[in-house]
């Protein structure tokens, strides 16, 4: 099963990091490695300051407006579920004051889908996969350049 934590960093500190993403990554791994420690508490609130709150009832609306009309869509339990047969791919994501969880399993099409929907919300959705140290943003990120 894939696992992704998706957080929502500032406009400013995404433009700021676009191309240093492993050093936003590896801020997210210290925070969960440190977790139970006085340490961690540090980090959280670096992660405080870099990240906004997630805006749960825009993106509940957007989730259930964009797949409100797959059969295979529900919501249950606090979260969305999608399961896609013909491609064997089913994904569930859980909306969160601080991030949103997504667990997949089977082929990257129901997880994809949920991704298209986070894109159109905001542009800088940092996903992070711990499990197999992936990380990226959900809609790239474009560098201002400076004349």
């Amino acid at each position: 099963m894939r696992h992704y934590v998706i957080y929502l960093v500032k406009k400013d500190i995404a433009c700021d990091y676009v191309g240093k993403e492993p050093t936003l990554y590896q801020l997210f791994c210290d925070e969960k490695k440190h977790s139970g420690s006085p340490k961690q508490h540090l980090l959280t609130r670096q992660i405080e300051y870099i990240t906004n709150p997630i805006p749960i009832q825009l993106i509940e609306k957007a989730i259930s407006k964009e797949l409100g009309d797959f059969r295979s869509y529900e919501y249950r339990r606090g979260g969305h579920s999608l399961c896609i047969k013909q491609s064997k791919s089913n994904a569930t994501l859980f909306v969160n004051k601080r991030y949103i969880n997504l667990y997949a399993n089977g082929n990257y099409e129901a997880e994809t889908i949920f991704f298209e929907v986070l894109r159109k919300i905001e542009a800088s959705f940092l996903a992070v996969n711990f499990q197999s140290e992936q990380f990226g943003w959900l809609n790239p990120i474009k560098q201002e350049k400076m004349v």
